[in-house]
């Protein structure tokens, strides 16, 4: 919460220093209705994408991808409505230039709420660190320890993987092969060890062949 109020500050600071070099009234850049109606189109938008369990990073995240393109379907329909129901020409340009106020509100709010999901990134990413080291420390090698259950070398790299608790999705996507052949491979490589469950696998490897 501290990070986001100091992003924010950076935010509304940088504006004002664009407000002042390029001498334009940062008033005319607010319009509530227009920020509200924002808003509740990036609820919507973001709706199809909660699920039970997802982290508030991540939802986060998703909200700021979708307040830019609710920026932008609102930037276009504003447009075209001042395209279709225009009368005073002399107010044309100031009209259109107003009309992409929703554009710039969508790119605040992404500033704003991806950084949660950057900041999870980066913890992530010493987290898998620390688990390696550890992995290391411990003298934890998946491969070499199933090795002895004489799985080719592709199903030896697919018993890490799922070792690593990976899903036969994310196996397949990470291996650029189908999730058909992934299936069999794990077929393969249970019948091969003798076993029926995939946590199976991490233990033999930690335990050693039985």
């Amino acid at each position: 919460m501290r990070r986001k109020g100091q992003v924010l500050v950076s935010l509304i600071l940088y504006i004002l220093i664009l407000a002042g070099a390029l001498h334009f009234n940062l008033w005319k850049l607010i319009d509530i209705r227009l920020l509200l109606l924002m808003v509740l189109g990036t609820v919507v938008l973001t709706l199809p994408f909660y699920e039970k369990g997802i982290s508030r990073g991540e939802i986060c995240y998703i909200f700021g991808r979708k307040a830019i393109e609710a920026g932008f379907i609102q930037t276009f329909l504003l447009l075209f409505v001042e395209l279709q129901n225009y009368e005073d020409r002399s107010m044309f340009l100031h009209d259109i230039a107003m009309s992409f106020r929703p554009l710039l509100y969508g790119f605040c709010m992404l500033i704003l709420f991806s950084e949660k999901r950057e900041e999870q990134k980066r913890e992530e990413s010493e987290q898998v660190k620390s688990r390696v080291e550890n992995e290391e420390k411990a003298g934890l090698n998946v491969t070499e320890k199933l090795k002895a259950y004489g799985l080719t070398k592709r199903e030896l790299e697919i018993a890490g993987l799922i070792a690593e608790g990976k899903s036969n999705g994310e196996i397949a996507e990470q291996l650029y092969i189908s999730e058909t052949t992934v299936k069999k491979h794990v077929s393969n490589i249970f019948e091969k060890m003798g076993i029926g469950r995939r946590e199976e696998i991490l233990r033999i490897a930690l335990d050693g062949k039985e």
